[in-house]
């Protein structure tokens, strides 16, 4: 009888464990579907300072950093007002985005309401995150927010603070994001990653080819992580 007490005991300490308590969420294809903003903007820019026409491809190929460092890759040596320019561009190019994926808004309500921290974590710069943000009616969902870095890819680093700033270990933590990067990320800390593939530049296939967690709508998302919140 007292080593079915112990074993008791010790199933429901790892199921308080396995409970999340914070859910931090990735902008650009996960909250909205702000890739098309993305290229717009960077080509339009790109195109006004050097009339070269780029790919989606050259752009994707700098993602990780935030705008200022994808724009010293795609323009090296740029004038220093051209960040100016891009953000009035991707103000411009925002325009016909307006809201963010069905389903994020009644997500990020039902999470708080069972008192998850719920985080934004992007790549992007604090001006482009801004506007992104304004544009989708998202300015009071996600606190806090953490932004990338001119230098390249610092999703684990923010990972780290959040964990250090709640006091939690990695299995009360997950991240909603939409790239095989973002899976990468979440382990290099031990955080789960729910895959997002509900947007249109998502690679669902090669997505479940590396995580467990992959997700088409968000509807099945807020599925699943019912059974790891609080009740």
């Amino acid at each position: 009888m007292s080593v079915k007490i112990s074993l008791s005991v010790k199933l429901t300490r790892m199921e308080r464990i396995l409970i999340y308590k914070l859910i931090a969420f990735d902008l650009d294809g996960t909250v909205g579907e702000t890739f098309p903003v993305i290229f717009d903007a960077f080509r339009k820019t790109v195109y006004k300072y050097t009339h070269r026409e780029i790919s989606n491809n050259e752009i994707l190929s700098t993602f990780g950093a935030n705008e200022i460092g994808m724009l010293n890759q795609l323009i090296p040596h740029a004038p220093a007002n051209i960040l100016d320019d891009f953000y009035q561009q991707y103000q411009e190019s925002h325009a016909a985005l307006t809201a963010p994926f069905p389903g994020i808004k009644n997500l990020s309500d039902h999470l708080k309401n069972r008192q998850i921290v719920t985080p934004l974590v992007t790549g992007k710069g604090s001006v482009s995150c801004r506007i992104s943000l304004e544009k989708l009616g998202l300015v009071n969902y996600f606190s806090p927010i953490l932004i990338g870095s001119s230098k390249g890819p610092n999703k684990a680093e923010n990972f780290k603070k959040l964990l250090d700033r709640y006091h939690l270990v990695p299995s009360q933590m997950a991240y909603v994001a939409d790239t095989i990067g973002d899976i990468d990320a979440c382990r290099s800390v031990g955080i789960d990653c729910y895959s997002a593939a509900w947007s249109q530049y998502a690679d669902s296939n090669r997505l479940r080819q590396v995580n467990q967690f992959v997700f088409e709508s968000v509807a099945d998302l807020s599925a699943a992580l019912d059974n790891r919140i609080n009740h």
